[in-house]
């Protein structure tokens, strides 16, 4: 047995036990400081989320569909509903203990707590039912000290699960968002037909090792107790810590009423999740509205529907330009002022259609810096075809920018087009790639010219 890890061989010396015992006795002001950081923390936590879940939706969202769009939305909403939970929980525990506090200094003042037989305005037989109902005082105490530890232990427990998450999240987005853009789809199809062979494989193995057949021969047993090793690994190093709360739970209370509990937190939590998820899609997607339809309304055609982001006077501060913008809605200039975002999700089609050349190596680094900033500019203006209403610009003058405040990279470039008309135009921005016969359309902005009188 390691020196590391507790062993039931070794119980507590009496000295021991007296020292958890005062360290039981005095927990409570811990909980209390401990929850109100944590809700702090938790408070805080949603805008690092939204934040960085900004960056990802920008950079490797958009010009993208499927599991790449999918994958990043729930496990954001998940852990937003984490999130939640653990703040419900917390909250709970701070409340509680809080009045867990009052009543232990109440119990202080009056030391033999309630006297039922003096409550005014009230019969004997009311007394004695209040008396049997709700009893003594310091046994309620203790009584609310034991709920107060529990829930306190559970708001860890979703500590844990927070944690496991994030990590589990951090290697989705490696895996959808770095490995599968740089390997062929050949190659991304054989993954993911790996991967379903294996959990197919582990849910069978977990299916089989569970039977009771198996599960009470010796090599059985052995096989079972190395098995839950391998689902140990999905913890991500969470599954001790998390372990002594929950074989705690599973050896002291009733299997039927730890079902029910844990049947009610599913429910409650998934609940959270869903309404979490659904309130994403219908905020980033301003196109799919779930729970406020029309019938004659689709927005799935660029031309056809206004893009707020598309114009630089309707878009929030700090908010991405989803795909390109120009300066307003209504034009009162003969020009525009165009601004195309280059997401990293753009970037990796561009180095499909255009790879990089092999640049000399009696170059200096500074001559090399040179040459393939003006390679790269040459190469921008002849894959991006910009086009006003039935005008086409085979070379937009395309110069790199950074917009905002944050600083978002992409192109700019003003043009006077000379086939403007009072009223409704329309700008499109494609992308030609080499290999194709028709351009990929990027983004349709419509907008409306008002010459100056």
């Amino acid at each position: 047995m390691s020196g590391n890890n507790p062993s039931t061989a070794s119980p507590l010396n009496p000295d021991e036990q007296d020292k958890l015992r005062e360290l039981t006795t005095q927990s409570w002001n811990l909980e209390l400081a401990i929850s109100g950081v944590a809700m702090f923390a938790i408070l805080q936590l949603p805008d690092l989320l939204e934040s960085a879940f900004s960056y990802i939706r920008y950079n490797y969202m958009t010009q993208t569909e499927g599991a790449t769009v999918m994958l990043p939305s729930m496990v954001y909403s998940l852990i937003r509903a984490t999130c939640h939970v653990l703040f419900a929980a917390f909250l709970a525990n701070f409340v509680m203990r809080a009045f867990w506090v009052g009543l232990v200094g109440l119990l202080a003042v009056f030391p033999s707590g309630i006297h039922y037989d003096r409550i005014p305005f009230s019969t004997p037989y009311t007394q004695q039912r209040l008396a049997d109902e709700f009893g003594p005082l310091d046994r309620y105490i203790l009584w609310l000290d034991k709920r107060c530890n529990i829930v306190f232990a559970l708001a860890f427990q979703f500590v844990f699960l927070l944690v496991v998450v994030a990590i589990l999240y951090l290697l989705g987005l490696l895996v959808y968002l770095v490995v599968q853009p740089n390997v062929t789809p050949n190659v991304w199809f054989g993954v993911k037909i790996a991967l379903g062979i294996l959990m197919a494989l582990f849910l069978l193995t977990s299916i089989l090792l569970s039977q009771k057949k198996i599960k009470d021969t010796p090599r059985g047993t052995q096989l079972n107790y190395q098995f839950t090793k391998v689902g140990r690994l999905m913890m991500l190093g969470m599954y001790k810590h998390s372990a002594y709360v929950t074989n705690t739970f599973y050896t002291n209370i009733r299997p039927g009423k730890l079902l029910q509990t844990a049947a009610i937190f599913i429910i409650v939590f998934f609940g959270v999740f869903f309404l979490e998820y659904a309130n994403d899609i219908s905020r980033t997607s301003g196109r799919m509205p779930l729970f406020n339809s029309r019938h004659l309304y689709s927005a799935r055609v660029d031309s056809l529907y206004i893009e707020p982001t598309a114009y630089d006077n309707q878009r929030p501060e700090g908010a991405f330009v989803s795909t390109a913008s120009i300066q307003s809605d209504v034009i009162r200039e003969p020009y525009l002022r165009l601004f195309i975002a280059y997401p990293k999700a753009l970037d990796t089609k561009l180095r499909q259609v255009v790879p990089e050349p092999v640049w000399s190596d009696t170059l200096s680094r500074q001559a090399r810096r040179q040459q393939r900033a003006i390679w790269s500019n040459q190469q921008i203006n002849r894959l991006i075809r910009i086009t006003v209403n039935d005008s086409t610009y085979t070379q937009p003058n395309l110069l790199f920018t950074k917009a905002g405040v944050q600083e978002q990279h992409g192109w700019q470039t003003v043009m006077v087009p000379g086939n403007l008309k009072t009223g409704h135009n329309l700008l499109r921005v494609a992308l030609q790639d080499p290999r194709k016969k028709e351009a990929d359309e990027l983004v349709a902005i419509p907008f409306w010219y008002v010459p100056e009188p």
